[in-house]
């Protein structure tokens, strides 16, 4: 019971520190887009935007390779098995630096190509796109040789210097864009060299801390070549599931504008970063779990991983319930408040957006069983030709003359469906009970979060759109939210806990 504590006061530290981090890199990033934007003007902050995206293309490869890293640091932790641990760090870097090589020989060749003769570039910024585009290779390069260490961390679970880090890295960024409005040499160029550099300070910070904290992190000539083929065998298949939903993505884009227009991409554009603003809400928790289960998994503690998961389930699903539901409610104040004027659609859109993502953060620890046991062939195919079947179905439905508003449904239908595999191939790979999952997690969440949209929902109905209304809204709804999350939400030892810390915190 009490290693069942301790983890669990683990994960609720680690995630505070991610909290923190969320919140400081969120405000600095805001104020620091305004200042750059200000600073380079909208011609060369949008040619920024666009020489980056094209390297962007490639961070389906980093965010694989990422998700590999981790996953097998924290099964050779969960093992216990130091030289598989060295073994699994030395062997990532190396594949890290080939991956970054291969990247360099595409991004020389045929991304060039692409930046010369295919982007609109304003006349006589050529040379700027030009060192743009370099530094901005560099950079992803420096990140890539990083992700070892980045896993290294949070393998062991030091959220803090994560978190720390993170902060840094905002920070500096902010201080470079303050110092860019006093130099008068080309902003844009001086801007990415400037951003380069601090990547590569990361990168070496980084690097110093974990050798000197953790001995695995010290690369060494090991290969391994059936560890090789399966960190290479997993990343492959997440590969193609990334790179599926990225294609997926893209494709709706395009879909919409060639028959809506770039007024109904504006409005997408908004809903997306509004759902994933509150999706972080959630992901913070689950990135603090996710090395506990598959640690767990790793030493045969299956137990121990099921109700983990499950509580994990219902902590994501509250925590982004609580701040969507009101959210929701009140989006159209909201986007006023927030934007002023914006695009038609963009309340609907936001709405859909968060019950999407609100499917994407429930199962979130499920997946990590799937990750956990490795078999990452199957359910990757299956949820690809699920997320594909969004385009046919989208392009008949814009065809036969829906709208937009539609396809946006289809997108969340899908992805609703979607989550039956979420089920279905944890269950089949690491034996968490299927009944167990339904009734613990969707039908607890279910009864839970209709109770929690309808309070506050009657009570915006009673009252003129406003910000008395907003403010009396969100108020309810944080009083339903608690409310149900503590007499439904929480198990009965859960609410001890939850107790508990509370008498210890007004005796201490």
């Amino acid at each position: 019971m009490s290693n069942v504590s301790a983890d669990n006061a683990r994960i609720a530290r680690n995630t505070a520190y991610l909290y923190v981090r969320m919140f400081v890199t969120m405000i600095v990033s805001l104020y620091t887009s305004r200042i750059v934007l200000k600073v380079l003007g909208a011609s060369d902050y949008g040619l920024y935007s666009v020489v980056g995206g094209i390297v962007f293309v490639f961070s389906v490869i980093s965010d694989t390779l990422t998700l590999g890293t981790e996953r097998f640091l924290n099964y050779a932790m969960g093992e216990n098995d130091f030289l598989k641990l060295q073994k699994t760090f030395s062997i990532s870097l190396t594949i890290n630096i080939v991956a970054s090589l291969i990247i360099l020989l595409l991004a020389e060749t045929l991304g060039l190509w692409f930046l010369n003769y295919k982007i609109n570039i304003p006349p006589g910024r050529e040379t700027a796109a030009f060192w743009v585009y370099q530094f901005s290779v560099a950079m992803f390069i420096v990140n890539l040789i990083q992700i070892p260490f980045n896993g290294s961390i949070i393998a062991h679970e030091q959220m803090n210097v994560f978190a720390i880090m993170s902060i840094f890295d905002a920070v500096m960024k902010l201080l470079i864009v303050i110092l860019l409005q006093f130099l008068v040499y080309d902003k844009l160029i001086l801007y990415s060299a400037l951003m380069l550099m601090i990547g590569l300070i990361s990168m070496l910070i980084y690097n110093i801390y974990c050798h000197r904290n953790y001995a695995e992190c010290r690369w060494r000539l090991m290969w391994d070549r059936k560890l090789a083929a399966q960190i290479l065998t997993y990343s492959g298949w997440n590969m193609f599931g990334s790179g599926v939903s990225f294609a997926t993505g893209q494709g709706i884009n395009i879909l919409l504008n060639i028959f809506c227009g770039t007024v109904v991409n504006a409005a997408r554009a908004i809903s997306v970063t509004v759902s994933w603003f509150v999706g972080k809400f959630a992901i913070n928790v689950q990135t603090a779990v996710n090395p506990q289960l598959i640690k767990m998994y790793a030493a045969g503690e299956y137990d121990k991983m099921y109700r983990l998961t499950v509580n994990s389930c219902r902590v994501n699903a509250y925590i982004f319930l609580s701040v969507a539901i009101p959210l929701a409610i009140e989006m159209e104040y909201v986007l006023r408040l927030w934007l002023g004027e914006y695009p038609e659609n963009t309340v609907i859109f936001s709405r859909i957006a968060l019950v999407q993502m609100f499917l994407y953060v429930l199962d979130r620890p499920l997946i990590v069983h799937i990750n956990a046991a490795g078999k990452m062939k199957m359910p990757n195919l299956t949820d690809g030709v699920a997320l594909l079947m969004a385009l046919p179905i989208s392009y008949l439905v814009l065809k036969l003359g829906y709208g937009p508003v539609a396809v946006c449904w289809v997108n969340a239908l899908i992805w609703l469906c979607d989550n039956f595999f979420s089920v279905y191939w944890p269950n089949k790979y690491t034996g968490i009970p299927v009944k167990m999952v339904l009734k613990e997690v969707y039908a607890n969440v279910f009864i839970g979060g209709t109770i929690m949209f309808l309070v506050p929902y009657f009570v915006s109905h009673t009252m003129a759109d406003g910000l008395l209304q907003f403010l009396v809204v969100g108020l309810v709804s944080v009083v339903t939210s608690f409310s149900v999350v503590y007499l439904w939400g929480m198990t009965k030892g859960m609410r001890k806990v939850f107790l508990e810390k509370i008498h210890v915190s007004k005796t201490s």
